[in-house]
């Protein structure tokens, strides 16, 4: 079964979706707000520690290249003057 849990990162609270797959006996992971991105765990503390570290590693590869990132609830996170001054959001996802 499908579950939504509420991951809070230093770059905001993201949603993502937790389920057990009997075949690879893991939990997937999947984060809709950031085009979907994937991983997984062999437990479900494990697979939320992921899912954290995989919306960081998403973050940081977006300032990097200038974006700005906007969590699900609408706070917006980036590293760029420009971003911070005009309020135009160029989305990752």
């Amino acid at each position: 079964m499908k579950k939504t849990y509420h991951i809070k990162t230093k770059y905001g609270t993201f949603g993502v979706i937790i389920w057990y797959d009997r075949a690879d006996k893991a939990y997937l992971v999947r984060v809709p707000s950031l085009d979907n991105a994937a991983t997984f765990g062999s437990s479900l503390a494990d697979a939320k520690r992921m899912a954290a570290d995989l919306i960081e590693l998403l973050c940081v590869v977006a300032f990097d290249k200038g974006k700005i990132v906007i969590d699900d609830e609408r706070r917006v996170f980036g590293r760029s003057k420009f971003a911070r001054t005009t309020g135009v959001a160029e989305l990752i996802a």
